[in-house]
């Protein structure tokens, strides 16, 4: 790849220990994602002192904050604009609460679940973030898009496809323009929402 795929730094706050260090075992095993700290409630976050690095995602139990219903999630975390907020279930929360989180993931989910559902928010997130100017990919974009996800790089790419390293570099102008996205990982997601590859073809 032309660049360091990024990995996603995670807070987990969890009043279960055990799912709290399930969830964060399951994370670890992927190298997109990186468990920076783990915490058993709202008020225990708040009193740490500030972390080095900001999360990228806050999972976060919302039985934590759901006697707060007339704020919106977003408000408890106001140093924190930019981070994911992902709810963990483990059971029935009514849609008021779980409308104010980014995403969610059920402890009933098994790993492959629960990828898919922090990648699906982080994509929703990338493409809200990076709106496109209105056109579509084209069919040979789309084939440049799908090598760049898959790892390739400029020459690999113009090898497979028969053309110019300039011409692949032109494409990759093109897409970083149309999606708004310029780094790999952010492709990546991109291509996986959008059902262009799927993780079979990540590995």
């Amino acid at each position: 790849m032309t660049e360091i795929e990024r990995q996603y730094r995670i807070i987990i706050i969890e009043p279960s220990q055990i799912v709290q260090q399930g969830i964060k075992v399951l994370l670890e095993t992927s190298p997109d994602f990186q468990v920076i700290q783990c915490y058993q409630d709202y008020q225990s976050f708040k009193d740490e002192p500030e972390q080095v690095q900001q999360p990228d995602i806050i999972l976060i139990n919302p039985v934590l904050v759901n006697f707060h219903k007339q704020f919106v999630v977003k408000s408890f975390f106001p140093d924190y604009p930019n981070t994911l907020l992902i709810a963990i279930l483990y059971s029935y929360v009514d849609p008021e609460t779980t409308d104010s989180f980014d995403g969610f993931i059920d402890i009933y989910d098994d790993y492959a679940q629960i990828e898919r559902k922090m990648k699906k928010t982080i994509a929703t997130k990338i493409c809200q973030d990076h709106p496109s100017d209105g056109f579509d990919l084209s069919d040979r974009e789309k084939e440049i898009l799908i090598a760049v996800a898959r790892g390739c790089i400029n020459k690999e790419i113009a090898d497979r496809l028969s053309i110019s390293i300039h011409t692949v570099i032109s494409h990759r102008k093109n897409i970083s323009r149309k999606t708004g996205i310029r780094t790999v990982s952010g492709l990546t997601i991109y291509a996986l929402f959008n059902n262009l590859i799927t993780q079979e073809d990540l590995q």
